[in-house]
Formats: structure tokens, sequence, C-alpha cells
């Protein structure tokens, strides 16, 4: 070797370890693979997002979660529901041009469905393993989604496999983003990179987290993209794969990041903050809540933010970062609040509610879906709702699903029922109540009966608005009861409680009162007189 070459070595080898380095810092640098297929370039000319109704997760690569379309109408009702699996989802709905809802199961079919706009199946197709991801629809009518098997797979409308590209090792759950030339964004959990793919179904590049990527990433009208890890940190990352900034949490980051009309990020930690953070990078407020954190925010037109929490609560953020509101549901939230272009938000809650509440806060309606609800709501163009609601009969570990498709009505709940019957009388005595409660709309009414002894009557019925109808109930200790009665028609709209006190006379227990109480007991047809005086009758 020369001393040239020497001299070269010692110099290069110094160079070689700080490029090897950065190369390894963490996130900081993506590596590209060759964006080309067979020796052709790749075509960026495929276009973005369908211009439908809701042609992704949370609406747009914003990840808004505003809809352009809602109907006019105080209550619901439900215009189908279409069984899905048995299994559970956590994947939400996207909607075509042509109105076809698409949407993941995570059942032992690993399915992946198209329902028509009526309800009924159009096509189901298999993959290897889980989808959790929610579906994207480009311009082409190609459908993207992500499946457990480390796959991004595209789809015709036909349901025809279009291609299929492994993102990496581990389940990717990160629901697609398409941007503007078509370039399709998606995350691989267990191998914590983003990865832009080409229309074509090959990697553009990979950037690199330093831990699991359970978020869905979001672009702003610069390109950038944004993205969440459960290193803690917010991710804006440049169109070409490189590094802006990142932020950093003090917990994992689960929620797909949301973007603000004035390009401010808004984004959920399990530190139990909700953020905004500049698009410089920089801090601009922090909100707390009671619990973890990991929905999508949706932004309303004035600003507001609408979040969703492990401490059941759905909350409204003034744009300054203060709380304008809260509404307290049954369970924890996974599913993103969603907003229809009257302002009315809709998100659903483990209880197994889809709750819809007016911009003010207060309850407008909720529909029971089942026994919880992971996915979130889309907005049809005729303002229907679409959500997925899980079942688990008798609390067991088997569940099935329905997607429910629900259109908004003007209907008022029926009026508070009228009680009458016998408000005193004796224990294991069958007592006869007539009920009757008229429906505005001349809807037909079912009535649900609870007799304050720890029983009830469940929903019977239904009967027609102001037909009186009898029930009849035996109560066998002695005590005061408070029978209580609601209505509800057949929009399920409930009416308030009716209530009428009724009196099982008490007496003194005189000694050796037991005894006579296990006598008469033991010989029920015995001693009338006894028996009579002693109120047992």
């Amino acid at each position: 070797m020369t001393e040239r070459g020497t001299v070269l070595n010692k110099a290069v080898i110094p160079v070689i370890i700080i490029l090897l380095l950065v190369s390894s810092s963490f996130g900081s640098v993506s590596y590209q693979t060759e964006n080309v297929t067979n020796g052709n370039p790749i075509s960026s000319s495929d276009g973005g997002l369908m211009n439908s109704s809701w042609p992704m997760f949370h609406h747009d690569i914003r990840h808004k979660g505003r809809s352009e379309y809602g109907t006019d109408g105080n209550w619901y009702k439900i215009k189908w529901k279409s069984f899905l699996m048995d299994g559970m989802t956590i994947s939400s709905p996207a909607i075509d041009m042509n109105g076809i809802i698409y949407i993941g199961a995570n059942n032992f079919q690993k399915s992946f469905f198209a329902i028509n706009p009526n309800g009924t199946e159009k096509w189901h197709v298999g993959v290897e393993e889980f989808i959790f991801s929610s579906p994207a629809i480009s311009s082409d009518n190609t459908i993207y989604v992500g499946s457990n098997d480390g796959g991004l797979y595209a789809f015709y409308p036909s349901g025809t496999e279009k291609w299929r590209v492994s993102l990496g090792v581990g389940w990717v759950r990160s629901s697609p983003v398409i941007g503007n030339d078509g370039t399709i964004y998606a995350a691989s959990l267990g191998s914590s990179r983003l990865c832009a793919v080409s229309p074509n179904g090959t990697i553009k590049w990979y950037f690199n987290a330093t831990d699991w990527i359970y978020s869905s990433p979001a672009i702003d009208n610069n390109g950038t993209i944004y993205i969440g890890s459960h290193d803690y940190n917010l991710y804006a990352v440049y169109p070409n794969g490189t590094l802006k900034w990142k932020y950093r949490t003090n917990g994992e980051v689960k929620s797909p990041p949301s973007i603000g009309d004035d390009g401010t990020i808004y984004v959920c930690s399990w530190d139990n903050y909700l953020y905004a953070i500049n698009p410089n990078g920089t801090l601009k407020w922090r909100f707390g809540t009671d619990d973890a954190t990991e929905t999508s925010p949706a932004i309303a037109p004035d600003g507001s933010i609408y979040i969703g929490s492990y401490d059941k609560n759905i909350y409204c953020i003034a744009p300054n970062g203060s709380e304008k509101w809260a509404f307290l549901t049954g369970n924890f939230i996974l599913s993103s609040p969603v907003i229809d272009k009257n302002g009315i938000i809709y998100c659903g809650s483990i209880d197994g509610y889809l709750y819809a509440l007016n911009p003010n806060g207060t309850l407008r309606w909720k529909f029971d879906a089942g026994d919880s609800i992971e996915s979130s709501a889309a907005i049809g163009e005729d303002g229907t709702i679409y959500i997925a609601g899980q079942f688990q009969p008798g609390g067991g570990q088997e569940s099935h699903t329905y997607l429910y498709a629900l259109q908004m009505v003007n209907n008022q709940p029926p009026s508070t029922p009228a009680i009458n019957g016998t408000s005193s009388g004796k224990v294991k005595q069958n007592f006869k109540y007539t009920l009757v409660s008229t429906d505005p709309e001349g809807n037909n009414i079912s009535y649900y009966v609870d007799w304050g002894d720890g029983t009830n009557t469940g929903w019977i019925g239904p009967y027609a608005s102001g037909h009186e109808i009898n029930v009849g109930h035996t109560w066998t200790k002695k005590g005061t009861y408070t029978i209580k009665v609601k209505a509800m028609d057949n929009y399920s709209a409930e009416s308030g409680w009716g209530t009428l006190s009724v009196t099982m006379p008490l007496s003194y227990e005189p000694p050796h009162f037991r005894f006579f109480e296990w006598l008469l007991d033991r010989f029920p047809n015995a001693f009338p007189i006894l028996r009579y005086l002693l109120w047992f009758n």
C-alpha cells in the first residue's frame, strides 16, 4: 500500500464512522428504495384521494373529521343494519362516490368488506390476518387498507386484489392516507416505520421511529406528513422522507394527528394531554384530561377541537386550549369524534352507545349499537351516519358485529305514561295496573316497567298510540315500592318516567313471629284465619 493510499484510508475511515452514526440516529434519516419498476419510472399522475362524502378514516388527509354533509332532524331511525361477521371491528368505514361502504374486520375469516348503499353485501375478500386499519379510496377507485400480516393491500372496486406490498414486520394497524400525487402513506407497527408507497405498489422510502407506530399519518397543505409513535414523539416528515422536526410528549402517541385550517397540529398522548403544536414544531398549548387519550381530534369550522378519552368524556376544547365543555359517557372512548355540516358531533363509546351531541355539549340522542364501539363513524352524502357496533352475547369471548346506517328524522318522544291501579295491598297477591301513553307522530309505543323490587318487564309491545294496556305484578316482601314506567316509540325515542308509590303493609313483629312465618310457609293451605290476621294472604 502506498503512503498516499494509507493517508487516504485514515481520512476516509472517520468520515465513514460519522456517516454511520448519523444514519443510525433515531428517526432522523430515512432510507429509500429505487423508484423504478421493471426499468420504468414510477408515475405520480394517479391523483390523490377520491372526492366522495367520506373517502378515508376521519374524512380527509388532515383528519379534520368534518363533513360537508348532514340533514336536519332531532332524532334517528335505523335505515338498515348489516350483519358483517362473527368477530369484532376496530376498522372504520370509508365511502366511495357510488355510496359503497368499505370496512375491515378482525374476525376469523380475516375479511375486507364492501357493502352496498342498501346494506347488502357487495363482496368480501380474505387476507392473511386481521384488519384493524381503516381503508382509503383513491381518485382512480383503488381501495387501500393495511393488515396485521404486515401488508398494505390495494383492491379494485370489484374486490380483486391489485397488489400487496410488505411494509415490514408485524401489524399495519395504521390507516393509510393518500397524497395529492397518489403516494400512499402508512406505518408498520412492528418495524416502527412510516412508509411511502407508489400507486403501483413499490416502496419509495421508509422513515424510522424508535418504537411501535399505532398512529395513522396526516398530511398538511405543504405535503408534510405527521405521525405519532410509542417512542413518545410526534414526527413531522418532509415528502422526501427526511425528518423536518419531532416533538416529544411524556407518553405513547397512538393518536392519529389532525391539522387545523391554520396549520396547527393536534395530537393526543397517553400522558393524558391533547397537544397543539405549531407548524414549526413548537408547543402552542396543551390540554389535560383525567386519563389517556388516543382518538384523532375532530376540528369544527370555528376551530373547536373534539376528542374522546379513557376518562369516559367527550371534550370540546376552544382554539386557545381552554375547555368549553365535557360530556360523560358510560365507558372509555376509542372512537374518534366526527362532525356533520350542522355541527352535530357523533362519537361512540365502549359502553355501546353512539352519542349525538349538540355543539353546546348537550345530548341530542344516543343509539344503542351493541356492547361496545371502537370504530369511528362516517357520514354519507345524504347525511346517513354509518357506525359499526360489537355484540358479545352472554358477556363471553365470542362477539359479532353489525354495521348500522342511521337516518335523521324529526321526531318527538311519547308522553310520560299514566299508571292506574291499587296503591296498597298484601304481599303474595297479584295486582293489575293499566298503562297509557300517546305519541305525537302517532307511532307505536312499547313500555318498560320497573316494579321497584329489583324486577322489571323489559320492553313490552309495541302497542298503538293511546291504547291502554294491562300489566300485573306480585310483591313477595312487605315494604313501600315505586313503580316506574317509561314509553318508547318505534324510533327508540323514550319518554320520561311515570311513577306510582305502592305499599305492602308493614306490621310489628311480636316474639315468635318468625315461627309463624315458617309455619305458614310450611303449610300454605292451613290456618286461614291466622294467615288473614298476619297479612299472609
